[in-house]
């Protein structure tokens, strides 16, 4: 099969291509991590060079080492989210599994020792059980603990290791 490319295609291929050598020393310095930091002191922004590439050189940088850094992480007892925007509770990995580059994940929320502080409707701290069995803003409850969850999980293995995740399934504590 031939790939055809305009010249300018050929340039930005090529372009790209010379930041991995760039990368790789950056990450021989200050950690292997892909974050916005790195890429201002390398004068781009996201999009610039497609995520899925830095992650295929992150993950090539890491060799095995990503694989028994993620386990490492995955299997950790507990996880804590502390003060992502009022919301403080623990969870657990229940189990996970890799294909390719995606890990899925199914956890458990402590929602019964958990908190969120409702300051939108000046109701002060309630545990999240609580907060999620109301009729008026429980959706919204579990939407905001699922986007602490993955800005958590972005931040402590993503960025880190070039392995992407979903969530296969969230439960909860006080519903098993």
């Amino acid at each position: 099969m031939k790939i055809i490319l305009t010249e300018d295609q050929f340039d930005e291929v090529v372009e790209i291509g010379t930041y991995k050598g760039k990368f790789f020393k950056y990450w021989d310095k200050f950690g292997p991590k892909y974050d916005d930091k790195m890429l201002k002191l390398f004068g781009l922004s996201r999009g610039t060079i497609p995520t899925g590439i830095v992650y295929s050189w992150l993950r090539e940088y890491l060799g095995t080492d990503s694989e028994k850094e993620i386990k490492e992480f995955l299997n950790k007892k507990v996880h804590t989210i502390d003060n992502c925007g009022g919301y403080d509770f623990t969870f657990t990995i229940n189990e996970y599994e890799k294909d390719n580059h995606q890990i899925e994940i199914t956890l458990t929320v402590d929602d019964i020792d958990g908190t969120v502080d409702l300051i939108m409707t000046g109701g002060g701290e309630h545990s999240l059980k609580d907060a999620m069995a109301n009729d008026e803003y429980g959706w919204e409850i579990e939407n905001e603990i699922e986007d602490c969850i993955w800005d958590y999980m972005i931040e402590n293995v993503e960025i880190k290791t070039g392995y992407m995740f979903v969530f296969k399934k969230i439960n909860y504590r006080s519903f098993l």
